[in-house]
């Protein structure tokens, strides 16, 4: 039996968080398939996503062989998409939805409810997805298949619900304790597609999703702390893999535009901000917590236990990368795009979100790949525990 102390100093379970960023979500399948050429069978019995990272955290959550053979599968995935696996990029069909939201506006709401829910029909996605996780209809079977054989202990989803302004994230797993904090809550429910689909709905640009009595769009609008549900379920170690690049003191400097603005512009900074920098955000607040952890005595931390994360994000823009692939997207949805001034900026956000094109997504793979393999000493540490990590057997920092 080991001691009190030798249980404080051991590595605690490992989480696998994985934030959204619509296509971008590629590049995290290509840190994975780095890290499983290192570690074919690896486990991770803590997995979290949201909004594409939540396709992600569910393939691998559901997947029956090993690490490796999972993550190649996602990779093909991912690989194998199209805009039109994605969404409807018919032109009849998008200008009608275009020419529907024009004449709601016009019309002063005296049309009545709107009788457009998005600019794109996301059902071809959800046919796609429904194939490889074999649940077009009620609960993903592989999540219950892994949890009952002890190979996972968890994953989570993130949403937010329209109908009441919350962030809800669904959990399933063996043992879990739902916990709410202001503006948002965890509820405990086998997932389905309808989950996923949910927390990758983009705002205006995809469809709400209705489960049970309300309505929930992307699980990044509201997730204030996307690493709470990884902490909440116990992780003692974190490795969260975003999408957003962090430039240099000199790069966050130079600048994307000339003059004003374009839409494109304006849109890619709120959807960097709504989905995308929080994590940024939420690990230095972790990291500001261990930092104060370590200069308290164990029995005098009330509860508060260590987390031990690493935060692993590109190494280049993959917005400015999306800027050379635009020619990649069908020719009316290229109109579109180009109209909101995609190509008067360096940083086509919006365009990096919505880009399922194989020659784009095919690279961030690749570039994934590299990056996890230029700090792979790091991911191999945090993999194996190091001797110095402390983690109590205690309930989520109330910070959380």
């Amino acid at each position: 039996m080991n001691s009190s102390s030798d249980a404080a100093n051991s590595p605690g379970p490992l989480a696998l968080v994985m934030g959204g960023g619509g296509a971008r979500a590629a590049y995290q399948v290509g840190f994975l398939r780095a890290v499983a050429r290192r570690h074919p069978t690896l486990e991770i019995p803590i997995i979290t996503g949201v909004s594409a990272g939540a396709i992600n955290a569910v393939h691998l959550a559901a997947h029956p062989g090993p690490f490796r053979t999972a993550v190649e599968e996602l990779a093909e995935l991912w690989l194998s998409l199209t805009m039109d696996r994605v969404f409807e990029v018919d032109p009849r069909h998008l200008t009608l939805n275009l020419l529907r939201w024009g004449l709601q506006l016009v019309s002063g709401g005296l049309l009545g409810e709107p009788r457009i829910r998005s600019l794109m029909d996301t059902a071809p996605l959800r046919e796609y997805l429904a194939g490889p996780l074999e649940a077009s209809e009620g609960p993903i079977p592989g999540i219950a298949a892994n949890l009952e054989a002890g190979r996972l202990r968890a994953v989570a989803i993130s949403t937010s619900s329209y109908t009441t302004g919350r962030s809800i994230t669904w959990v399933q797993g063996s043992g879990i304790r739902p916990w709410t904090r202001p503006k948002r809550r965890a509820v405990v429910a086998p997932l389905t597609l309808d989950h996923i689909m949910a927390s990758t709905a983009l705002p205006l640009f995809f469809p709400a999703v209705q489960i049970g009595e309300e309505w929930y769009g992307d699980g990044g609008i509201r997730l204030s702390a996307p690493l709470s549900p990884a902490v909440h379920l116990g992780a003692g170690r974190i490795l969260a893999l975003s999408t957003r690049f962090e430039p240099t003191s000199r790069e966050a400097e130079h600048p994307f535009t000339r003059g004003y603005p374009p839409p494109a512009q304006v849109i890619g900074s709120m959807l960097n901000a709504v989905f995308l920098d929080l994590l940024d955000q939420d690990a230095w607040r972790v990291e500001k917590i261990n930092r104060l952890l370590r200069r308290i005595p164990p029995e005098k931390r009330d509860g508060l236990r260590i987390v031990d994360l690493l935060t692993l994000r590109p190494c280049r823009d993959l917005a400015q990368l999306a800027g050379d692939f635009e020619a990649d997207l069908p020719p009316f949805l290229r109109y579109l795009i180009r109209g909101l001034g995609t190509h008067q900026t360096e940083s086509p956000d919006v365009l990096s979100f919505l880009l399922f094109e194989p020659r784009y997504l095919t690279h961030l793979v690749e570039m994934g790949e590299r990056d996890a393999d230029a700090r792979m000493g790091e991911i191999e540490t945090l993999l194996t525990g190091a001797p110095q990590r402390e983690v109590l057997d205690a309930p989520s920092p109330t910070l959380r």
